[in-house]
Parts: C-alpha cells; sequence; structure tokens
C-alpha cells in the first residue's frame, strides 16, 4: 500500500498543480493571470523595502546626515522652530 502512494506522489507533476502555470496556450486571459500573481507576489516585498527606505531616509536628515537639505546661503541645515511664531 505505502508504494503504491509513493508510486502515485512521484507520478504528478507539480506544474499541472496550477491551473493556469501549466496551460498557459492560447487563452490570453491565463496570461494575464499569471503576470497579476506576479506582480502581487512583488508587492509586499516592495512595499516592505520602501517602508524602510523611508524610514532610513527620515533618520538620516533628522540627524544632519550627508543627504540633509542644506540653506543655499550658508550652507547649513536649515533650523525649523518647534515654538510658536512671536506675534
Amino acid at each position: 500500500m505505502l508504494s503504491l502512494i509513493l508510486q502515485l506522489m512521484s507520478d504528478s507533476l507539480p506544474a499541472l498543480a496550477c491551473a493556469v502555470c501549466g496551460n498557459l496556450g492560447d487563452d490570453p486571459a491565463a496570461g494575464a493571470i499569471l503576470a497579476g500573481t506576479g506582480l502581487l507576489s512583488v508587492a509586499p516585498i516592495l512595499t516592505i523595502g520602501g517602508g524602510i527606505y523611508y524610514v532610513y531616509r527620515k533618520t538620516k536628515i533628522d540627524r544632519g546626515g550627508a543627504d540633509a537639505p542644506t540653506d543655499s546661503a550658508s550652507g547649513a541645515a536649515p533650523q525649523e522652530s518647534v515654538l510658536p511664531a512671536a506675534d
């Protein structure tokens, strides 16, 4: 019985397990579904990477790193006041 189960498992083709991947053929919708699957697989990685890059840039600018925007007249980083404007 075990040998029968192992034989059945080894004969199945993994590519035919996916309804789209195994049967691209002439159907244009199959290619669109496959492209959408690839896009949705990459989207979380890009979102997480973008968030990490944003935090990295934000902390670098807040600390006055090399990529921080500078005041064109003095060359120093612009100073932003946290106090309310005087009347």
